[in-house]
């Protein structure tokens, strides 16, 4: 026989009962695997971050770079980035604490706009891209005609606009939920604030996941599919041309068949890396709409949902592997950026030094130029004393002529000096001088 609680065990009754409750409907407060899980985040996190900067960088301050191609890349980078600054910390602070929520309404909202819109502009920025490449390689007549910053412009914010159209229901309907205790009591408990799109809080008949499997999973993976096996026919035909012009050399067919075979693992990898990364992604959606019923729907639903957040996640930091960084142009870009980068702070810490400079050899001052931060052939004036045997000592080379401002009593005259163009290489001096002046140190790692 079980004995009847007291009355001062009752409160304690009532609060077990009613945590059992939440865990029941909620899950743990704090979700399984959370320390490795935010380990995994945090590795996806800044590899993502810096990958997509980098392309951004590249892009913004290489001139060669700035191509439609290169435009709807910097939107996606743009677009993933949002997706891992804005998304990503919201994920990992769920595994610690998944109720109560306690940053009110509208970042609930924004929350959820901000992830979908970010990933629909990714999908539909690498379906443009697709097709920009197909035009580029199987209509090259009808590609340059379409072809236009402005047009890729125009294109980018129509991507951002339907996206952002796209994802606002998924924000109208996103809303902090409450648990009901006792259920339909109407006493909501704060303490289980949660914020979701639950199926109740989406309009009946309208079916919000299903559209956005098949707007931005099915359709795009299908128009990719197609338009790379359209590439793909179009690289093996002309490699097929090529090996039948009797007059190619060995060389250059070898080169071109490694070059197309390349492209094709490319176009292969995009492929199979949009599938598994955004598949699982949109099957655990599908799956909440449709599984609940099923009797191992917790345990399932618990693991796809780890498994899909790592993929999800994951494909922002897969596009500037696959789009950027297996480009050659892209990483000879890279490396020009970082190495004129290197050049400038090291330049910004001499701005002390003057911008003209005599060396003094023997009897002899030697006019120099000096060129800033090895990444410009652009020449600056310099100021030259001489008295009239070292005016003519020196030789008239032709070739640019610089303003030389003499001083006070040499009248103002030009000097021209060999003006070659520089690499982005150390800091330099340039110096002018005639054969007939007599030898002097000077560094072997400066180039003329």
């Amino acid at each position: 026989m079980i004995k009847n609680p007291s009355d001062s065990q009752l409160p304690r009754v009532k609060e077990f009962a009613q945590k059992q409750y939440i865990q029941e409907r909620l899950g743990p407060q704090q979700l399984p695997f959370a320390l490795p899980v935010t380990l995994v985040y945090a590795a996806i996190f800044i590899t993502g971050v810096v990958g997509n900067l980098a392309i951004c960088r590249v892009i913004a301050k290489n001139a060669s770079m700035q191509t439609s191609t290169n435009y709807y890349l910097f939107s996606l980078a743009v677009s993933d980035l949002s997706l891992l600054i804005l998304g990503l910390p919201n994920e990992v602070s769920m595994y610690w604490q998944q109720y109560p929520w306690a940053f009110g309404t509208p970042l609930c909202k924004l929350r959820a706009l901000v992830s979908e819109m970010a990933s629909y502009t990714s999908v539909l920025t690498i379906v443009a891209f697709s097709m920009e490449r197909y035009l580029a390689i199987c209509h090259p007549m009808l590609n340059h005609g379409m072809t236009g910053l402005h047009r890729a412009i125009k294109v980018i914010c129509a991507l951002w606009i339907v996206s952002l159209l796209a994802a606002t229901p998924f924000a109208l309907f996103t809303k902090i939920n409450y648990l009901q205790y006792p259920e339909g009591s109407g006493n909501e408990l704060a303490v289980t604030a949660f914020c979701a799109m639950l199926k109740e809080n989406i309009p009946k008949g309208f079916p919000i996941y299903e559209l956005s499997f098949l707007l931005f999973f099915l359709v795009p993976l299908k128009i990719i599919v197609i338009l790379y096996i359209l590439i793909g026919r179009k690289i093996q035909s002309s490699g097929n041309e090529l090996a039948a012009n009797a007059d190619s050399s060995v060389h250059r067919d070898a080169r071109h068949l490694k070059s197309r075979r390349n492209i094709i693992r490319m176009l292969i990898a995009v492929v199979v890396t949009f599938f598994i990364c955004w598949c699982p992604f949109h099957a655990q959606r599908l799956f909440y709409v449709y599984g609940q019923d099923l009797k191992f729907y917790k345990q399932l639903n618990e693991w796809i949902f780890d498994f899909s957040g790592v993929l999800y996640y994951l494909s922002a930091t897969m596009n500037p592997i696959l789009y950027n960084l297996m480009s050659v142009k892209y990483r000879a870009a890279f490396r020009q950026t970082l190495a004129c980068a290197t050049r400038r702070r090291g330049a910004n810490r001499r701005r002390t030094m003057r911008e003209t400079v005599t060396i003094r050899t023997s009897s002899l001052r030697e006019s120099v130029v000096r060129v800033r931060n090895g990444c410009s052939t652009e020449l600056y004036p310099i100021t030259c004393e001489m008295n009239d045997v070292e005016k003519n000592s020196y030789t008239a080379l032709p070739t640019t002529e610089l303003p030389i401002a003499a001083s006070p009593e040499i009248p103002r005259r030009h000097l021209r000096i060999k003006n070659k163009s520089l690499s982005c290489s150390s800091d330099d001096y340039r110096l002018i001088r005639s054969s007939n002046d007599p030898p002097f140190e000077r560094d072997n790692t400066s180039s003329l």
